[in-house]
């Protein structure tokens, strides 16, 4: 696949699979090794493979591979819909936006209409590597608006938004949903994509694992475990980390992981070959809409909604980013440690420190810091591995208690010359 992914259109580059899925670092440096040793054999031999005319080297074959991918899809959602064939359209009813934002996946709108969809209000369905509605992104509010005032417009049943290359996804959908419309759109994207997720796999592979990345929500990992009776693996960020976890713990025969995902939406599922795929995270719940528009009596329809709505949000979401000022990836190395140190000694009241009551540190996490600050709430710090940034992330009940946990930690930071020396905290009081 050449993909320049979210990156400016000069910085194209390759993914590459096989039936197992998507290379790891480790699998394309050993095939870039055999092929340097491949070359260098050849070159010393003096024999120099021509590049045209009977003898040149080239593939053995070429196949339309889009074809086959495209059957692949439609074979699932026919499968997921719960119908024998596609002679009786299982999506027939169903009216369904899809914003391709100018990206590659605007093909899957032709196979939701092939299947009985009324996909007369999707757009950005013309590939366009200038992205002349911005980059999509499935995360970003603009792309979220857009889609979502489409939805209102034509009383959706859902709305798909799909990144540049489609690996990843989110949704739009109803909240409330009426035999005659549906109304009161909202997202369903990061947590509750993955809840959603999670409740079709509780269903079809009851006490598997759920691998997810760092910043998920403590809502989330409760309705996982106590609702939906799965295992919950909070890991890394980074797709390739959750899949890799995924397929290690799946491999070592200690658990079955289903579905290995990020809060950015990346998703892939062990039934796909662990391949992170936004059509086929759309195929997922297309399917399960699908099941419940055909299932339910027209008084009796539900949302999707509220399929999660035992899970327990926070009001406020919140990312603030501290800028290292002489901009060097070892000045954040050594002021996040400084960072961490202070915090943990909060919530420990370690090293004479005050310990802040409502401050409970997470002992299980892998990635930087992560505090639970009570009623669900919690904050992160990471650092950047590539950039002179510390990220803090805070989800809360109300603005009121983000805010007086951002001055809490102010005050708790500014009183080492260390880190006031070494980083901007005025953004803490913004």
């Amino acid at each position: 696949m050449v993909t320049a992914s979210h990156l400016p259109e000069d910085r194209n580059g390759f993914k590459m699979f096989t039936k197992n899925g998507g290379f790891s670092k480790k699998d394309i440096q050993t095939m870039t090794d055999l092929a340097i040793l491949e070359a260098r054999g050849l070159h010393d031999t003096g024999i120099i493979p021509p590049s045209s005319g009977p003898a040149a080297v080239m593939c053995s074959e070429r196949v339309h591979f889009m074809k086959h991918y495209i059957q692949t899809l439609q074979d699932a959602i026919i499968r997921e819909s719960s119908v024998e064939d596609d002679s009786s359209l299982p999506l027939a009813g169903l009216r369904i936006v899809l914003n391709a934002g100018n990206g590659s996946g605007s093909f899957f709108n032709n196979l939701l209409q092939k299947l009985g969809a009324d996909v007369s209000s999707s757009f950005n369905l013309n590939p366009d590597g200038t992205f002349p509605d911005g980059v999509p992104n499935p995360e970003n509010n603009k792309m979220i608006e857009k889609t979502l005032r489409a939805c209102e417009e034509c009383k959706a049943d859902i709305g798909i938004m799909f990144d540049t290359d489609a690996d990843r996804c989110g949704f739009v959908v109803p909240r409330t949903v009426t035999p005659t419309s549906s109304s009161d759109y909202e997202a369903l994207n990061k947590n509750r994509l993955i809840a959603l997720l999670s409740v079709i796999f509780s269903n079809t592979s009851p006490g598997s694992t759920i691998v997810t990345d760092s910043t998920t929500s403590e809502g989330l990992s409760d309705f996982i475990t106590n609702n939906l009776g799965l295992v919950h693996n909070r890991y890394l960020r980074g797709y390739a980390n959750v899949i890799g976890k995924a397929k290690e713990i799946t491999e070592s025969g200690e658990a079955i992981a289903e579905m290995a995902i990020e809060t950015s939406g990346h998703c892939a599922m062990r039934e796909n070959g662990y391949l992170d795929d936004g059509t086929y995270t759309a195929v997922k719940v297309i399917g399960l809409l699908s099941r419940i528009s055909r299932s339910s009596n027209a008084d009796d329809r539900v949302s999707l909604l509220d399929l999660i709505s035992d899970m327990k949000e926070m009001e406020v979401e919140k990312e603030v980013r501290l800028n290292v000022l002489d901009g060097s990836i070892q000045t954040t190395t050594q002021v996040f440690g400084h960072i961490a140190n202070i915090v943990e000694d909060a919530c420990t009241g370690g090293n004479g420190s005050e310990k802040v009551t409502e401050w409970e540190l997470d002992s299980e996490n892998l990635e930087g810091v992560r505090v639970r600050t009570g009623n669900g709430g919690f904050f992160m710090l990471r650092r950047s591995l590539h950039d002179p940034v510390i990220s803090i992330m805070v989800e809360g009940t109300s603005p009121h208690d983000v805010q007086t946990f951002f001055e809490r930690l102010y005050n708790l930071l500014q009183r080492n010359k260390e880190i006031t020396g070494a980083v901007e905290l005025s953004v803490l009081q913004n």
